[in-house]
């Protein structure tokens, strides 16, 4: 069963895909419609699902020891790296029409992601 703060932080990341996808939408159909990325609905959904996963499994460490909660942060990162970095190799692979949009799209939606869960990560630590 999900707890209360899993279902809060779902329905948050939620919002906040909704609102960068809003925006990515805007900034690709007027400034950047030359580079337009045909796939960058599916990066948002991509990441937000990594970081979703990443989250829920930190947070349920953090309730057991400091220690747990180092060791699920790490890991975390580094598995979401790695899930990253696969991903963008094999989609570079099939795609190098658009690389310099795909891979500056990329690291700006998981640099976003990023300080978004570590925001919550850290008001969850603080309760």
């Amino acid at each position: 069963m999900m707890s209360a703060v899993s279902r809060k932080f779902i329905i948050k990341i939620i919002k906040f895909t909704l609102i960068i996808l809003a925006i990515a939408t805007v900034l690709f159909s007027t400034i950047l419609k030359s580079n337009q990325l045909r796939s960058y609905p599916y990066l948002v959904l991509l990441i937000a699902t990594v970081t979703t996963i990443s989250h829920l499994w930190v947070t349920k460490a953090s309730g057991q020891s400091n220690i747990k909660f180092s060791t699920a942060f790490i890991a975390s990162t580094t598995l979401k790296l790695m899930v990253y970095l696969f991903f963008m190799l094999i989609y570079l692979m099939i795609d190098r029409t658009h690389v310099i949009t795909f891979v500056l799209t990329f690291v700006a939606l998981y640099v976003v992601f990023t300080v978004f869960e570590v925001i919550q990560i850290i008001a969850y630590i603080k309760k």
